[in-house]
C-alpha cells in the first residue's frame, strides 16, 4: 500500500508480525549487515530514531545529554 500524500513514515507501522494466538504486533524491517534483514518491534525503531547521549541513553530535557550527573558535568566542562 503506498504511503498517503503528507503521512510522515515514522507515523504508522506498515508492517505487522503474527503472533501466536492470532495477535499481531507493529514491526519493521531495517537492512542489517552484509545484506540480512533485521526485524525490530515498532517501539524499538522509533527509539533509534530519537537522538542519544554520548553514554547512550536517550537525552532528556535540553536535548544535549540524558541528565545523568556525570554527562551534565560532562559538558559543563566540554563549554568552559
Amino acid at each position: 500500500m503506498p504511503p498517503a500524500s503528507g503521512d510522515p513514515p515514522a507515523e504508522r507501522a506498515r508492517e505487522w508480525l503474527a503472533l501466536p494466538g492470532g495477535g499481531i504486533r507493529p514491526v519493521i524491517t531495517v537492512p542489517g549487515n552484509g545484506g540480512t534483514a533485521e526485524l525490530l518491534a515498532w517501539g524499538a525503531w522509533l527509539a533509534r530514531l530519537h537522538p542519544v547521549c554520548h553514554c547512550g541513553r536517550p537525552r532528556l530535557g535540553s536535548g544535549r545529554t540524558c541528565g545523568s550527573v556525570e554527562c551534565v558535568a560532562a559538558l559543563r566542562e566540554q563549554n568552559s
